[in-house]
């Protein structure tokens, strides 16, 4: 995405066709000749409108609560496994591994899980040390002074 300084760039650069060409403003900018011709056809209005609106639909957001569902029920499954079973539910699902992986990755990051790990020093009164606890109760082990 072009950020609106360089959108403006382009514009002074052109000035209304007496400026340089376009082939010179995609050379000089270090753009594509396709991008300054965009920038140059579109009006400020229509730029603002498309940078403000950047979500996209994506393929996995129709499975998004089935998703939710396995990564709230079992909160250390891989996206690898998410993955397959969705394929098993959904045999035509259409979605690259890399993509379903970044997806599943987000939803991690962004819904609360039963049991995220947290680090709290507890002082075990026998060894004298912190130890870390974690979701799953893990006894010290014990080891000689």
């Amino acid at each position: 995405m072009v950020r609106w300084t360089m959108i403006h760039k382009i514009k002074a650069l052109y000035d209304n066709g007496k400026g340089l060409s376009k082939r010179a403003i995609a050379r000089k900018l270090g753009l594509s000749m396709n991008t300054v011709k965009k920038y140059l056809e579109m009006g400020e209005e229509e730029i603002a409108n498309r940078q403000a609106d950047r979500s996209r639909v994506k393929k996995l957001d129709e499975h998004r609560e089935y998703i939710v569902h396995l990564l709230q029920a079992f909160p250390g499954l891989s996206a690898v496994k998410v993955l397959r079973k969705l394929k098993e539910k959904h045999l035509a699902l259409g979605v690259s591994d890399s993509s379903a992986r970044r997806y599943i990755s987000v939803l991690k990051d962004t819904h609360a899980l039963k049991c995220k790990r947290y680090y709290e020093p507890v002082l075990d009164a026998v060894t004298k040390r912190a130890v870390i606890s974690t979701c799953r109760q893990k006894k010290p082990a014990n080891r000689r002074s």
